[in-house]
Parts: C-alpha cells; sequence; structure tokens
C-alpha cells in the first residue's frame, strides 16, 4: 500500500481515533495516524495519514483551520457544546449588532482558556478525566491566532452561524464562552464543521463508509508545491545512509528531496550541504 494521506469527512458522533479505527478495518495499514482531533459531535475534515505520511506530523499539525460552527446564546453548559448539562443561563437577547460589536477584539493574536472538557493535560491527566471526576483545577490559558471571525447569518433568537479561520490549536468552544461573556451572557457551541485544515478541504473529502485505498493520496502529490532539489544520481546510496551531501542550492529548509526520479525525503540545506531530516523513501516508488 502506498504512503499518503487520506481526506476523511468525518461524521458527527465518532470520535477522530475511532475514526482510524474504522480505516484500519478496511485498509490494513502499517500505520496511521490523524493531523489534528476534532470534536465527536463535530464533522468535517480529517486529514489521515497512512504509513509514511505518519512522518509529516510536525509539518502539518499546526495548519490553520477554517470552521463553520454555530452558537447558542443564553445557556451555557458545562463542556461548552451541546452534549453538556446547563451550568448557566439568562433571558438576555443577543442581536447581530451586538455579536458584531465585539468580533474586532477576537481578531489577531490572542491568550484563549481552553475548555475544562478538553484534551488539556493537567499534572499528566486530561483535563476532562479530571472535570469528569469532579475535581477543581485551572485551565492556562494559551496563545491562539484568529485570523477572521464573522457570522454567516442568525438561523433563530439567540442562534447565529459563525465561520471562523483560525490558528492550529483553537478551541472554537471557547471562542463562544469568551463572546458571550463580553455580551454580558451565556453561550455554547450547538455544532460543528471543519471545513479546511491546511490544504484539505470539505469539497474534497471522502465519506468514511466510501473510501478505499484510491483515495489515498500520495506523498509526491501532497508535496507537490515544496521546494523540490535534485539530487545527483551518484549520492543515491550516500543519501539513503543519512550522510551529507552536496547540492547547488545554499540555504534552505524543509525541502523535498529527489534522487534518481525518487522521493527521498525532507531536509534541510546550508552552505550547499544537505541533510536528510525525515525520510520518506519507499522500494516502491
Amino acid at each position: 500500500m502506498i504512503s499518503g494521506i487520506i481526506n476523511v469527512l468525518k461524521p458527527a458522533g465518532m470520535t477522530s481515533n475511532g475514526v482510524i479505527s474504522k480505516i484500519k478495518k478496511i485498509l490494513h495499514p502499517n500505520k496511521i495516524g490523524h493531523l489534528g482531533t476534532l470534536d465527536p459531535s463535530g464533522t468535517g475534515v480529517l486529514p489521515i495519514c497512512i504509513n509514511k505520511a505518519t512522518r509529516l506530523f510536525d509539518y502539518y499539525l499546526k495548519k490553520d483551520k477554517v470552521y463553520r460552527a454555530v452558537f447558542v446564546f443564553g445557556k451555557e453548559t458545562d463542556t461548552l457544546d451541546s452534549d453538556g448539562t446547563i451550568t448557566n443561563q439568562n433571558d438576555k437577547i443577543i442581536t447581530l449588532e451586538d455579536i458584531n460589536s465585539v468580533l474586532p477584539s477576537f481578531v489577531g493574536k490572542i491568550n484563549q482558556i481552553p475548555p475544562n472538557y478538553s484534551a488539556k493535560k493537567i499534572d499528566g491527566k486530561r483535563a476532562y478525566q479530571l472535570a469528569r471526576s469532579g475535581q477543581t483545577f485551572e485551565v492556562k490559558p494559551k496563545e491562539i491566532e484568529i485570523f477572521e471571525i464573522k457570522v454567516i447569518n442568525q438561523i433563530s433568537q439567540n442562534t447565529f452561524l459563525f465561520e471562523i479561520y483560525c490558528s492550529s490549536g483553537t478551541y472554537i468552544r471557547s471562542i463562544a464562552r469568551d463572546i458571550a461573556k463580553k455580551l454580558d451572557t451565556f453561550a455554547y457551541m450547538g455544532f460543528i464543521v471543519r471545513v479546511k485544515s491546511g490544504d484539505f478541504t470539505i469539497e474534497n473529502a471522502v465519506k468514511l463508509d466510501e473510501l478505499s485505498e484510491k483515495d489515498i493520496i500520495p506523498l509526491k502529490n501532497i508535496l507537490k508545491d515544496w521546494q523540490n532539489v535534485f539530487v545527483d544520481d551518484k549520492f543515491y546510496d550516500k543519501i539513503l545512509n543519512g550522510n551529507v551531501v552536496s547540492v547547488d542550492v545554499e540555504n534552505a529548509k524543509n525541502v523535498v528531496i529527489y534522487c534518481k526520479n525518487q522521493l527521498i525525503g525532507i531536509g534541510n540545506i546550508q552552505d550547499k550541504k544537505l541533510k536528510i531530516q525525515t525520510f520518506l523513501w519507499e522500494k516502491d516508488d
């Protein structure tokens, strides 16, 4: 089986790890992993790395994301989404004008406190585990960046559809909570769909119950827009053994290396000396 990435359309009601388990039964890959968890209740783009593509995690995990999410104002749940128990509520009616008046303060780099029901680690344990056991704890804020946030439309009274373009690691549920706080009310996330994750979009996503091996995007296609460096064929054995080789490029980081017309991996170049950082070479290429 080739190495590559499958752009999966995750169904609502399934965990990201549940998607991986199902793909294992369908394709039986040697290695598999996803590029960023999506909430069990959420749907949308979930890129799945197959075999040697799992070595691309460090390059792709921090890619920007685009979400569409429904925020319901007037109520807050312990999980900050529709699966939780209501903990706060009021009768305040929120208008589109109210929301637009505070949205500019969310654009740019901000410190965001993740939800208590999240996978953040607190003293070695997941925050959601502590929350479920009723323990009191504090989740430290982390810096994230929101590039654009807007209301697409108002669905009903106090219910709005948002589109959010943000950095990796952003908690959309926390945005609902924080917008509501600025408006002196409460809110929770009613629904979420990830429409874009890095280069992967929902328009090209494959339904889980329809995918097959042909849906794996090969490594060469995934890396086609990266800077390519072609190493002289005489260095083939040397570069496969991880040795430094000479190239006609001064300095560059994260370049895609080819030799004998084969994808070798990703490397860095300094003073015309190339060193492979991540091997992607496969015998069957």
